[in-house]
């Protein structure tokens, strides 16, 4: 693969850029929740491009609770989830919205805390809304949309404050018409709005560029289902410019030369994009253990998407690591080398080479997948079988972005290397000198 990265290799503050202090624009999410009456194989389906200062991630499973689960967490942290299914069938992920916040120090669990602990406990829809009945009255820490699915059909999405909340069912006509709802960073009951409001609704609210964006894009597909190749390719990766374009040469827009910056402020996959999942769930009736948790660790643009289930023996070892996963430290790094001068922006001039190279891979990922499941529920697999197949595709994963990563280092060996991420202990392979 030929490109040329001179302009990618400024000798600026990297991965300062990339840490941050943990501003408001960065933690920040975008979100769907979407009935099977809107998906072009009946089961519902889930969303969540995650934003937050912690960049390093890893998929764990949680093993001790009444229920076990599997989830995208902080690297190193147990104590937290942000997106995850359990055995039960249910999945859960959230969208900050401090505007959800209410005046007083409030005590009990937090979001990642809140999420986990309804991972361990929760089967269904109705018990996550009982469970917040139960912490209304105890109190909890919570300022958050909170996207519910589950193994009988249900999916709704929860405005959720530190003592109170409001559903909305998405198999309802009435609440969500076109069978989904979308949420970045912004409640409609905090800010007085219907529950799908328009552009015209949101001025200059923060975030409403990504909900909007989002909105267009599921639209789009509504004709014909949405499906998981759908999301993973088009709204984890969506590049739009503030009107809610998409810029030529991305994924959503027209075909032409990519503009030499992207900048990502209203992009819904950002430079503070760190890791995204797509649930993608079971009709009722199905074994609840076919939940599929699509995982992309790293920003979504500088990598793939490998599947997970919750009865897997253990997670494979590139997507599962205390110091950081390793298939998604090679992301960061990717993307730190195509980070513009500001820091705010992509420099896009490695980007239509990385598409092209991981992108391939994950059609072979996804396709071999669907076969993989469609056996599932004719013939049932056992545990082990489940196992082996999570590790061959995170591996064909791993070997694409090692490939990735050499290939960048190559193209600049000539030129001076910007300060290295912080890697897991990761192969040799992998390491940039």
């Amino acid at each position: 693969m030929a490109r040329n990265v001179t302009s990618l290799l400024r000798m600026l503050l990297l991965l300062v850029l990339i840490s941050g202090t943990g501003s408001a624009s960065s933690r920040a999410c975008t979100t769907a929740v979407i009935s099977g009456k809107a998906t072009a194989d009946g089961r519902p389906l889930l969303w969540k491009n995650r934003d937050t200062s912690n960049i390093h991630n890893e998929v764990v499973l949680f093993k001790e609770g009444p229920l076990r689960a599997i989830a995208v967490v902080n690297a190193g942290s147990r104590k937290s989830a942000f997106m995850g299914v359990n055995e039960a069938g249910f999945c859960l992920e959230n969208s900050l919205s401090k505007d959800l916040g209410t005046p007083g120090k409030k005590s009990g669990m937090g979001n990642g805390r809140f999420i986990k602990h309804a991972l361990e406990t929760c089967e269904t829809v109705e018990d996550f809304r009982k469970l917040l009945d139960e912490t209304n009255k105890t109190g909890r820490r919570t300022v958050s949309n909170f996207g519910v699915i589950d193994a009988r059909g249900g999916a709704a999405l929860f405005e959720t404050g530190p003592d109170s909340y409001t559903m909305f069912d998405v198999n309802d006509p009435r609440t969500a018409p076109n069978g989904y709802i979308v949420r970045s960073n912004f409640a409609t009951t905090a800010q007085g709005l219907p529950a799908l409001p328009e552009q015209r609704h949101l001025g200059k609210i923060y975030s409403a560029e990504r909900y909007s964006q989002a909105c267009s894009r599921l639209e789009q597909q509504r004709g014909t289902g949405i499906t998981v190749e759908y999301l993973l390719r088009n709204l984890t990766r969506d590049l739009s410019n503030q009107q809610g374009t998409p810029h030529p040469g991305t994924v959503n827009g027209t075909k032409g030369k990519l503009p030499e910056i992207i900048q990502t402020a209203n992009t819904i996959s950002r430079s503070t994009t760190v890791s995204a999942a797509v649930f993608h769930g079971v009709k009722p009736g199905e074994n609840p253990g076919l939940t599929t948790m699509w995982t992309i660790l790293g920003n979504p643009s500088f990598s793939l998407a490998v599947p997970c289930w919750v009865d897997m023996k253990q997670v494979a070892d590139p997507l599962e690591d205390r110091k950081g996963a390793e298939l998604g430290e090679i992301a960061i790094s990717l993307r730190a080398w195509s980070k513009s001068a500001e820091g705010d922006g992509i420099d896009t001039q490695a980007l239509p080479g990385i598409w092209e190279d991981l992108w391939r891979t994950e059609d072979k990922i996804l396709k071999l997948t669907h076969a993989f499941q469609t056996s599932r529920r004719q013939h049932g697999y056992s545990q082990g079988a489940v196992t082996r197949f999570h590790q061959k595709m995170a591996a064909l994963a791993m070997q694409a972005m090692q490939q990735e990563l050499q290939e960048m280092k190559q193209a600049a060996i000539d030129l001076p290397a910007p300060p290295p991420p912080r890697f897991a202990p990761v192969k040799k392979t992998i390491v940039i000198p």
